[in-house]
């Protein structure tokens, strides 16, 4: 009970203004502040900001301050907060890092896409216009050989091989771009 005592003094005149008493209770509480942040943070650097957030925040406040109780459990529980308060902030910015790498990803993911289908179409443009039309039909359009051949009103077979001289053709150009190539392949 004695503690308790001298910590309301220590508090009243902390609110004084007097700079005596608020380092007393500084040397008296921070080593186990500390102790206790460093348990759940286990990052000195963040401990010490802690605790000195929870200290200059009280000579701050040191006016309108109302401890009434137990000293120590309020500055254990201000530096329990603060610890939660980083943790969370730790987690966002997990959470955030976690973001920007999929959208690197996505970006890269696009660009690849981007410059492949550039390739493609390089290769593209050098087939005869009526090959050009049924393989853009086949693999972009998604038509089958017989809605190709009723559409430009020519026979099935006509149409497979026009895809067959064109896959044969692009994939020759492109031997080099293994996810062409895998495009190429796929069955329409």
């Amino acid at each position: 009970m004695e503690v308790h005592r001298a910590d309301i003094e220590l508090i009243e005149r902390i609110k004084l203004n007097d700079s005596n008493a608020f380092k007393e209770i500084f040397d008296r509480y921070w080593e186990t502040l500390y102790a206790s942040a460093l348990k759940r943070l286990k990052s000195q650097d963040e401990c010490n900001d802690v605790v000195q957030e929870v200290f200059t925040d009280i000579w701050r406040r040191r006016n309108e301050l109302q401890i009434t109780g137990n000293l120590s459990a309020y500055l254990h529980t201000a530096v329990k907060y603060r610890v939660f308060k980083v943790l969370e902030n730790r987690r966002w910015e997990q959470e955030l890092d976690t973001l920007d790498n999929v959208h690197l990803s996505v970006c890269d993911a696009t660009l690849e896409f981007n410059e492949l289908y550039g390739i493609l179409e390089v290769a593209l443009d050098q087939l005869p216009e009526k090959q050009q039309l049924i393989f853009r039909m086949s693999r972009f359009e998604g038509l089958k050989s017989h809605e190709i051949a009723d559409a430009l009103q020519i026979s099935r077979q006509t149409v497979h091989n026009s895809l067959h001289k064109s896959l044969t053709i692009l994939r020759a150009e492109l031997k080099d771009y293994a996810p062409l190539l895998l495009l190429l392949t796929l069955p329409n």
